[in-house]
């Protein structure tokens, strides 16, 4: 994917990149395991799926309840075990960085809003956004492309001057599909960054 010079705007995956809560949503599937089908979902079985959808758990994990019903779970559980989620050190600084240059910055993910809004006013990232777009409704979740063609709409930005910063494959091909240069974090992209507190340098 081409690079823009100078970004008009940064869209942020949330867990991983802004937050880190896979610990988290670890105890969060597991309770959904004996609640879905008997069986408590394993470490093992988690880490390769860790941000995928809900619709994908249930086939993945084989859970006996539709993705709405699991999707409600969450919402109902997942507080029980947010003490151990926390948010990136560098992403409050990131975020300001890119703010004083212009940069319009959001957040794209497939956690659903009550979760994602809980997070981002926790570790005071949300005055720092100027928008959130979370898997819903005729939102499809990473990696369709939907949720990063619906944030650069309402931002008035187009793809080919749009940045998107991301660590999983969920990520990489959702910003492949709406055209957009991806940035990976720890992982491979069109270019990648092993810190997010290095991105203000990559503005150029």
């Amino acid at each position: 994917m081409s690079r823009a010079s100078t970004p008009r705007a940064v869209l942020f995956d949330l867990d991983g990149v802004l937050a880190h809560s896979e610990e988290a949503w670890f105890r969060t599937l597991e309770a959904a395991g004996l609640r879905f089908r008997g069986r408590a979902v394993t470490r093992g079985e988690f880490a390769p799926t860790f941000g995928q959808s809900s619709a994908e758990n249930c086939r993945v994990f084989g859970f006996g309840c539709s993705p709405a019903e699991l999707d409600a779970f969450f919402v109902e559980t997942f507080p029980r075990f947010a003490s151990e989620a926390r948010t990136e050190p560098a992403a409050p600084a990131v975020l300001d960085a890119l703010g004083a240059r212009g940069v319009l910055r959001a957040v794209v993910t497939n956690a659903m809003r009550p979760i994602a809004e809980a997070a981002l006013a926790a570790g005071g990232l949300t005055p720092r956004l100027e928008y959130v777009a979370c898997a819903g409704g005729a939102l499809r979740a990473k990696p369709s492309p939907d949720l990063l063609v619906h944030a650069l709409e309402a931002l008035g930005v187009p793809a080919a001057s749009a940045w998107m910063v991301g660590d999983s494959r969920f990520d990489r091909e959702a910003a492949a599909a709406a055209g957009v240069y991806f940035v990976g974090l720890r992982m491979p992209g069109d270019v990648r960054l092993e810190r997010l507190q290095a991105l203000p340098a990559l503005l150029g």
